[in-house]
């Protein structure tokens, strides 16, 4: 009865390496008879490209172009060195396929055909729209360039949809030819945002039918036959997460890119030898990559931190063609510490454009994939831009379509104070498990630490196949931010909440009497319910069954209140915090688990017996939280009875300059219990540190500051108990408090307990 029922987790692993590849920045050229593209290379030729013309950007076009797009395909034209040249098949979204062109019927009013028309745009049905066409204008483009220039200026423009909207053409008379249907169109765009053209819609009549008359000034105006559509992107510099104090947790820094450029390299063997044997990697990988690519074109290989430019120049530097090129990348500059705090950054990959492509983010961006990157993704991804024109084929601008410039990322300070998260790191050391740091007095959160950690750097840099396949394979999950997504059984440290409880609801006074003997027979005297102490506790009081931790009279206590109702202690618990998310911002969190009778007979589809009660009274049985509940918990008895959430983001600073975003905890509830009975567990849990006979002497014996803690050691589908410690201080005028959870520590008082001394040393001082 004692025992919990063993719960089966779900295992975690990190997300796969995806590869870093330097970005190409777009511009689509679409004319009229024949696509004419203008570049800062000069013109390309008509018939050079079928669809969609793509060059590098100002800063990379001189050399840089990345090898992994697709190559131009036998006997097609040799791309412009720092070019690349794409059909519309390759662009990165078809829309669907349009269903079999619909005959318009006889006579249909001009209304209607430039009704459909529109229509079919919006719904990007290009061969039906093609159906529509005067005579005149099929015979200046064909069906498959008509719908080839509709869908690369769709996917090159960013359009996510458009809305038409038109004025009602007054039927004309008969034997009158020509009409025209004043329209307007809202673009919704992934980059430019909305923006709308007001036209004309001409269209004639061609043996009883109105057809329309097509140029393509009907996508937007003033562009001609012999005119181009532009469009420049412009990308956002990702914004910076930082501590309290402004120190930055993850930014952008320079780094080395390795790679070589083919057409350079004298001694190909000897550099890709060389470079197999550096990177780790096998020689007919690097030789796929570079025959991939054009002479000319630069061939990245793995990014390094900056500070290992020295040994690249020593190990590469005569190689001629292998060179280590310096640019900007997401940094971590403390590595392990904080990492589940502040997450990492990877490339988004073809899935991702599901989500994120609607957004204009392209292949290959950084998006964050978990913690703080994951969670403040919108703020720090920034907002792409670009400008969209028309062009001659010399390359002068007609006209602006639509500009708007990208809008960097903003910064998330966070109330991490890196100095003490360091700190906190080593305290817990190998250990398994969690430690969390909050200030009672705004709640915020000084410290989250999940231990074992990984380097989130590895992401960016990349891992060696052993130290990927060491993280992704460690029973001990590196990646579980186990003070946020783990939960556990409380053991002990739940035990304020029955006192509480006993207290408001039970009738009990803290001079309340029990006797343990190290066994209790109420529900079953052939199967008692041991102590954890086997030979008992003797007589004594409700306070001292606190300090000295005593599972008898929780149980007398869980029982008693059961039979008065059976949602007291349940209700106590949620009241508490538990089992529901804290309500911290930027991270995801689990909610835990507080059983009850509704509970237990929606879940497990059981009866709610006694003995759960007796179970949960000591912080067992189905019970469950998260490190940072607990650590809630015990702030709220700190700050004297009053559950806030706690606070991570301490301020968002926007990438444009606007207004500092400044955020606080919030205030859920006061607890039930009265400042009276407040003082007494808060008094009770005093002597737990400075007392003889509390369970936590053995940590704080000698300590001068006057601290408040708890001890516990949860029962759990492990031999060995998980260690808990929580508690803050000083007891009087709190500042911090302090959670520690070591899996399969055994024992809290002589495990948990030492460490959650340390930290408060951080803090308070020895």
């Amino acid at each position: 009865m004692g025992r919990r029922m063993a719960r089966v987790r779900r295992r975690r692993r990190g997300a796969g390496i995806a590869s870093l590849f330097v970005g190409i920045v777009a511009a689509i050229l679409v004319g009229g008879g024949s696509i004419v593209a203008a570049t800062r290379f000069g013109i390309v030729p008509p018939g050079a490209v079928t669809g969609v013309f793509v060059s590098a950007s100002p800063v990379q076009a001189a050399k840089i172009v990345t090898p992994s797009r697709e190559a131009a395909a036998p006997g097609a034209s040799t791309p412009t060195p720092g070019i690349l040249v794409v059909t519309p098949t390759t662009v990165r979204a078809t829309p669907a396929a349009a269903p079999a062109p619909t005959a318009l019927p006889a006579a249909a009013p001009a209304n209607e055909v430039a009704t459909r028309f529109l229509r079919a745009w919006e719904a990007q049905r290009f061969p039906e729209m093609y159906e529509m066409l005067s005579r005149g204008a099929k015979a200046n483009i064909s069906g498959e360039r008509f719908v080839g220039r509709y869908q690369a200026i769709t996917v090159g423009a960013t359009i996510n949809a458009i809305r038409p909207s038109m004025a009602p053409i007054v039927e004309p008379a008969p034997g009158v030819a020509r009409v025209e249907a004043r329209f307007a169109v809202e673009f919704d765009t992934a980059r430019l945002g909305k923006f709308s053209e007001e036209n004309r819609l001409p269209l004639v009549s061609e043996e009883g039918q109105w057809r329309v008359d097509w140029t393509p000034g009907l996508i937007f105006r003033d562009l001609t036959p012999d005119r181009a559509v532009r469009f420049v992107p412009s990308d956002p510099v990702r914004g910076a997460i930082l501590d309290r104090k402004g120190n930055p947790l993850a930014a952008q820094g320079k780094a080395l890119t390795l790679g070589l450029i083919p057409g350079r390299v004298k001694d190909q063997n000897l550099a890709v030898v060389e470079l197999s044997r550096f990177l780790g990697v096998e020689q007919s990988s690097i030789r796929q990559k570079i025959s991939a690519a054009q002479p000319d074109w630069w061939v990245p290989l793995r990014d390094f931190p900056i500070e290992r430019q020295a040994e690249l120049t020593a190990r590469f530097g005569k190689i001629e063609g292998v060179l280590a090129e310096a640019r900007d990348l997401r940094l971590y500059p403390h590595g392990e510490a904080g990492a589940h705090v502040v997450g990492f950054v990877s490339p988004a990959t073809t899935e991702d454009m599901k989500t994120f492509g609607s957004r204009g983010y392209e292949e290959g961006d950084y998006i964050g994939r978990s913690g703080i990157e994951l969670g403040m993704e919108e703020v720090l991804g920034g907002v792409r831009g670009g400008r969209l024109s028309i062009q001659t084929a010399e390359g002068e601008t007609v006209r602006v379509i639509a500009d708007r410039p990208a809008r960097n990322g903003g910064n998330v300070r966070l109330t991490i104070d890196i100095e003490v998260q360091v700190q906190a790191e080593r305290i817990l050391g190998d250990r398994v498990g969690s430690l969390v740091m909050m200030d009672p007095r705004d709640n915020s959160i000084v410290a989250l630490v999940s231990r074992p950690a990984f380097n989130p750097n590895g992401f960016i840099f990349g891992f060696s196949e052993e130290a990927w396949k060491k993280l992704s394979d460690d029973p001990r999950r590196p990646f579980q931010p186990r003070a946020t997504l783990s939960t556990y059984p409380t053991g002990s440290v739940y035990k304020v909440v029955t006192m509480a409880a006993a207290l408001e609801r039970g009738g009990y006074r803290p001079d309340s009497m029990f006797e343990c003997n190290g066994k209790w027979t109420v529900l079953d005297p052939r199967r008692p319910m041991g102590d954890w102490r086997p030979e008992g506790h003797g007589k004594l009081d409700l306070a001292e069954g606190l300090v000295q931790s005593c599972d008898i009279v929780f149980y007398d206590i869980g029982h008693k209140l059961n039979q008065i109702d059976p949602e007291i202690l349940p209700d106590f618990t949620r009241r508490f915090g538990l089992g529901a998310p804290t309500g911290i911002r930027g991270l995801k969190e689990a909610e835990g688990i507080v059983p009850s009778v509704a509970w237990k007979k929606n879940t497990l589809r059981q009866e709610w017996f006694p003995g759960d009660a007796v179970n949960m009274s000591i912080g067992q049985g189905y019970l469950d939280a998260t490190p940072l509940q607990v650590a809630n918990m015990y702030a709220t008895l700190a700050n004297g009875g009053v559950l806030r959430t706690p606070l991570l983001i301490r301020s968002i600073i926007p990438g444009d300059g606007g207004p500092i975003q400044e955020f606080q905890s919030e205030q859920r509830h006061r607890v039930p219990v009265s400042a009276q009975n407040i003082a007494v567990i808060r008094d009770a849990l005093r002597r737990v540190a400075d007392s003889p006979t509390g369970t936590a002497l053995y940590a704080f014996n000698g300590y001068k500051k006057v601290v408040a803690a708890k001890t516990g050691s949860a029962e759990n589908q492990h031999p060995d108990a998980h260690a808990w410690f929580a508690g803050y201080g000083l007891l009087q005028d709190p500042t911090i408090v302090v959670t520690v959870m070591v899996e399969g520590g055994r024992q809290g008082g002589t495990v948990a307990a030492p460490l959650g001394r340390q930290a408060l040393e951080v803090v308070l001082g020895k």
